[in-house]
């Protein structure tokens, strides 16, 4: 649940009135990572760094942020995206911007593909379409609990109810270039653990995971944070930090220069786990160097990228720790 939920009826993810701003880019990291290993590694440079493959669970355009991926797509370290997105005309905006970018991109540009599909643990249920479209979900939105919380229930009511059959993402395989991902984004509204439970061939290919987790069931029935958790480590999983943790105030009390800032409450937030942190053991090179570069240009994880680039070439994790002293001395 992004924090564009501010009310019910805006209209900056449904993309109905006036044309979108310009969403708010990712801050960079302290230097571009490429730049530093193609220097400091001149075998790379010849040959050209690994580029990511990413998978995109939930792909909804949300107002407030661009994706988390797209700092590597701009940097030119994404090899593909594939979004599912079950909302069909949301579907549909996202290929005609990947297809808008596409026609003036350059031909190294990442393949953006994006398919009409719930992604879960392959049953049948009803597809929730709220009021907010982001809020959307498989699972009935807990209204006895949200309405607590400022400007909750606003956006989670329930507006459509359609029969919809999930996908498993291990199903879905082929669909995907060269058939595994490196980097996979869940934003479903309480499904997470369908999607990684339907995920298990393929968790063993991607090295970082950021998903959506919440501490309350603001859906009916929903698994919460500590099931998430326990599923992504039984996998190898570690886990790394909270890219970021939201709330709201519960009623009637709010500040009033910012009526939906949380005050205690914490709800809901996006995690990040990465493949067996500690050891690294069946990381190849390339994988290692695909899990360094989503950990420095997305999330800024500078000693976790040191950690990881010893396991690289100890030359070159000693050339990045001079330069992190450097810049931070």
């Amino acid at each position: 649940m992004g924090e564009s939920t501010a009310t019910a009826d805006s209209t900056s993810k449904e993309g109905q009135n006036t044309p979108a701003a310009p969403l708010p880019q990712h801050p960079p990291p302290l230097f571009p990572l490429k730049e530093f290993l193609e220097k400091a590694c001149h075998e790379s440079a010849s040959a050209g760094l690994p580029r990511v493959r990413i998978i995109d669970v939930g792909a909804m355009l949300l107002s407030e942020a661009e994706e988390v991926w797209k700092p590597l797509q701009r940097r030119g370290h994404c090899e593909s995206v594939v979004g599912f997105e079950p909302c069909a005309e949301e579907c549909d905006r996202l290929n005609a911007d990947a297809a808008s970018a596409a026609s003036s991109s350059s031909s190294s540009a990442p393949t953006l593909r994006f398919l009409p599909w719930a992604v879960g643990d392959g049953s049948t249920g009803q597809f929730r379409r709220c009021s907010a479209a982001m809020t959307s979900s498989m699972l009935e939105p807990n209204i006895p609990l949200l309405r607590r919380f400022a400007q909750l229930e606003e956006v989670t009511t329930v507006v459509e109810r359609t029969e919809m059959a999930t996908r498993r993402l291990d199903d879905l395989l082929p669909d995907i270039p060269g058939g595994s991902a490196d980097y996979l984004k869940i934003d479903v509204q309480g499904g997470e653990l369908a999607v990684l439970q339907g995920a298990q061939e393929a968790l063993k290919d991607i090295l970082v995971v950021h998903t959506e987790v919440e501490f309350v069931d603001m859906y009916e029935k929903q698994p919460l944070f500590a099931e998430v958790d326990q599923c992504l480590r039984k996998a190898g999983f570690v886990f790394h930090r909270f890219a970021s943790i939201h709330g709201r105030p519960m009623k009637p009390l709010h500040l009033s220069a910012n009526p939906l800032q949380p005050i205690s409450q914490q709800m809901w937030a996006d995690a990040v786990y990465v493949r067996d942190q500690w050891e690294l053991k069946e990381h190849s090179k390339d994988q290692l160097i695909k899990l360094a570069l989503i950990l420095h240009e997305v999330y800024h994880s500078y000693d976790v990228v040191l950690h990881v680039l010893q396991k690289v070439d100890a030359d070159v994790a000693k050339q990045y720790l001079e330069k992190m002293q450097g810049i931070s001395g």
